[in-house]
């Protein structure tokens, strides 16, 4: 199975409520492979976590978590703006020109709770930060190590929240599990 096909992946049924088709232009071929292989999933697991979990665990239901995932998401795209400043201000302190992306995708995934839409923001600055450092070292203001450094941050940015996304969906999952062992060994 080729992990870059477009059915890698199997397709399960749909979510119920509100959903909101995104489409999104990412430039960077990393960039691109994460979103296509990762973020379909994750705004699954996202909506699990968000809309599904609050209605099963109720009173249990870890808001510390989901405040955890909500500051994860924060912070990376915090790192990722810091970037994106200091990369504009090396370009006009240099007076160099901040260039035009190559190659560009058209990606689109369904957008159901407001977490995913934040994911989604995420790649999409990550994507302009790259794309500034890459005008940078074309222009051979930055160095390959700082250029390798740097893009390579902001390429893990996406999978760094990604892995708080797995995390929390497993932490809600095994409660839930609990949850309905509770029930079943329960009185009758």
């Amino acid at each position: 199975m080729d992990q870059h096909d477009d059915r890698a992946r199997p397709r399960s049924r749909t979510l119920r409520g509100t959903c909101i088709t995104l489409t999104v232009d990412l430039a960077n071929p990393r960039l691109i492979g994460v979103w296509k292989w990762n973020f379909e999933e994750a705004s699954r697991r996202l909506y699990a976590v968000c809309v599904y979990a609050p209605n099963v665990l109720r009173d249990a239901y870890p808001l510390e978590e989901l405040e955890y995932l909500k500051d994860c998401i924060a912070q990376q795209g915090h790192k990722v703006e810091k970037m994106i400043d200091w990369t504009r201000t090396q370009l006009d302190a240099a007076g160099l020109q901040v260039g035009e992306s190559g190659r560009v995708e058209l990606l689109s995934a369904d957008i159901r709770p407001p977490l995913a839409s934040a994911y989604a923001d995420l790649f999409l600055r990550a994507d302009l930060a790259i794309q500034l450092l890459d005008a940078l070292w074309v222009q051979r203001a930055l160095t390959d190590a700082g250029h390798a450094e740097r893009t390579g941050a902001m390429r893990r940015a996406p999978l760094s929240v990604l892995g708080a996304i797995l995390r929390m969906h497993a932490r809600c999952r095994a409660h839930i599990e609990a949850l309905y062992r509770q029930r079943e060994s329960g009185p009758t």
